[in-house]
């Protein structure tokens, strides 16, 4: 059992020298693992069979949270989760039910949000309700009492909420450390933990319990040294908090009477090709900041007027490289601290320059055909059959009624005032003189309305979470959406290939969705009007990912999480006072 640090400053060779000594070791008996946050695991991946360049069954690259389900699956546990969706909706819920009760904190979505948030850091810092109930009695400040006091209440009802069900994703972590003892899957293995910018105080009781088991734990840590963490502040250093991480790490092996292996440094930036970089690297948060006297080549700075300009620039200087220094697509990236604001624009430039792209984005569900479809179905009973809730529903795009005729009935209905029990109650005869124009608008009524008294006819007696959902699939199912939704996926292959996946993926996104409301709540009675307000949080808040095509193209990702190391060229767009970098 002992700990390894393996350390050195941006661009290094930290996670290739951890890569390069599993290739080392590969053939020995012990089960190497190399856990890496989330969003690092397909890289961590593709690393690992790049360096071993053949099968790495000795080798497996794990995260925290799929570690956790791998014990508890060994030892006959189950972790039946909350999805962050359903999190929200339970969340909005309570608030719900607290309106009026609570001093501070209302029920909108920005409210919501920072209290998800809070949570999962109440979780991922062992903060239990009796630790936030000792805070709310030391406190003196009014303004963060009220907000304390009414966290205390919201943390409680979830608690209430969840633990005689499921789990939050925040808790496994937890139970992960618990069990570690309990399991043979750890023992004896050699850990490398890679890509952290630090640890949880939940994830430090994971290595903890890891130290204990393994052959070896090694780490990375981005740092110039780790021997003067306690010589040091944190206005002083930028590695400040990294140097905390490795004293911790240490202290931690000691206090179990862990081997701490010698640290290996490395003091070489293999990253940055040429001088300009590496010089900016060293200086650009020093404090004592020397001048680069050479002429700068590889660093460029352009001040532009607004968005557009700017994206226009980019999108010449990328024509540039790509015909006069030979580089591919796939060596240029784009990064920014805020990829909505720039999403749309680079779409609409890059296709005029026709530079081939992927932008690293989770689109908003929520204006899907699909979910407008089931949102206005629902709204049609929420608003008792109001026309702008039936009108919606007509035009919502998967009816099956023609144009022409929505509109025919559009304005009819406008015409006559139809609306509430109108839309059911019998044909219409107002007094339209072409009987045969009237008769082909109560067909077009009948074919709108028979699906929506249907689904209603169904609820005469019971509104639960439970029968809602399962009114809505069979609705779906019967009135063949799946297959239309198909249908216009195929239609959009060629034109419009990321609209087509959109289209696939959002049925059974949908469907996952209603799955997870039956989960949280099960036969609670709930209004047409409430179970829409659960959809439009999880619509809004499940966003559709999608993967690279693999093709030879410019990459757009968000500073905060996308990776670009192997790029050539990289351009950073945003770059605005207080915003990137972000002022606290």
């Amino acid at each position: 059992m002992k700990l390894k640090i393996i350390y050195g400053k941006s661009g290094s060779g930290k996670s290739t020298y951890l890569f390069r000594y599993i290739k080392d070791i590969i053939k020995n008996p012990s089960k190497i693992y190399i856990v890496t946050p989330e969003q690092f695991s397909f890289t961590a991946e593709r690393n690992l069979l790049e360096e071993v360049r053949g099968a790495a069954i000795n080798a497996e690259v794990l995260t925290f949270s799929r570690m956790a389900y791998r014990v508890m699956k060994d030892i006959g546990g189950n972790l039946n989760t909350i999805a962050p969706f359903g999190k929200l909706v339970l969340i909005y819920n309570i608030l719900d039910k607290m309106k009026g009760n609570l001093k501070f904190l209302g029920k909108n979505m920005q409210n919501m949000e920072v209290i998800d948030k809070t949570l999962t850091e109440f979780k991922k810092h062992n903060i239990s309700l009796d630790k936030l109930k000792n805070a709310i009695d030391n406190t003196e400040d009014k303004y963060l009492l009220a907000k304390l006091e009414d966290m205390y209440e919201i943390y409680g009802a979830y608690e209430n909420s969840i633990n005689a069900k499921f789990l939050d994703e925040e808790d496994i972590l937890t139970i992960l450390a618990d069990n570690l003892k309990n399991t043979d899957i750890f023992k004896d293995t050699v850990i490398c933990i890679d890509e952290f910018a630090g640890f949880t105080p939940q994830e430090y009781r994971v290595i903890e319990e890891l130290m204990k088991i393994t052959k070896e734990v090694n780490v990375t840590i981005c740092t110039d040294e780790i021997s003067a963490s306690d010589k040091i502040s944190m206005d002083a250093d930028i590695f400040y908090n990294n140097k905390i991480t490795a004293k911790k790490l240490m202290d931690i092996a000691s206090r179990n009477n862990i081997e701490i292996d010698k640290p290996v440094f490395l003091d070489k930036a293999y990253r940055f090709k040429n001088k300009e970089l590496t010089f900016l690297e060293e200086n650009i948060y020093s404090n004592n900041y020397a001048k680069y006297d050479g002429e700068i080549e590889n660093i460029k700075l352009f001040l532009a007027a607004n968005p557009y300009s700017e994206i226009e620039h980019v999108a010449s200087t990328i024509i540039e490289e790509v015909s006069q220094n030979k580089y591919r697509y796939k060596d240029i990236g784009v990064i920014t601290k805020n990829i909505d604001t720039y999403s749309a624009l680079i779409k609409a430039i890059f296709a005029k320059y026709d530079i081939p792209v992927y932008i690293d984005e989770k689109k908003d569900l929520s204006q899907n055909i699909l979910i407008k479809y089931i949102l206005s179905m629902l709204d049609v009973f929420a608003k008792n059959w109001s026309y702008d809730s039936v009108i919606s529903y007509a035009k919502s795009g998967l009816i099956g009624i023609e144009e022409e005729d929505i509109y025919l009935l559009e304005n009819f209905a406008k015409k006559w005032g139809i609306r509430y029990s109108k839309w059911y109650k019998g044909d219409w005869n107002f007094g339209e003189e072409d009987l045969d124009k009237l008769k082909h608008i109560n067909e077009i009524r009948r074919k709108l309305i028979t699906p929506l008294i249907e689904f209603k006819d169904k609820f005469v007696q019971s509104l639960s979470a439970k029968d809602i959902a399962s009114g809505i699939y069979e609705f779906l199912i019967k009135n063949e959406i799946d297959k239309r939704m198909q249908d216009k996926a195929k239609l959009q292959e060629n034109e419009n290939p990321d609209l087509a996946s959109e289209y696939e993926a959002s049925f059974n996104i949908a469907i996952d969705i209603l799955d997870e409301i039956v989960k949280i709540f099960g036969d609670e009675k709930l209004t047409f009007d409430k179970f829409a307000s659960f959809l439009k949080i999880s619509f809004t808040e499940n966003g559709l990912g999608k993967l690279p095509a693999g093709i030879d193209q410019v990459t757009v990702g968000d500073v905060d999480r996308s990776r670009s190391h192997k790029v050539k060229v990289i351009f950073i767009i945003g770059v605005n006072d207080r915003k990137f970098p972000k002022c606290k």
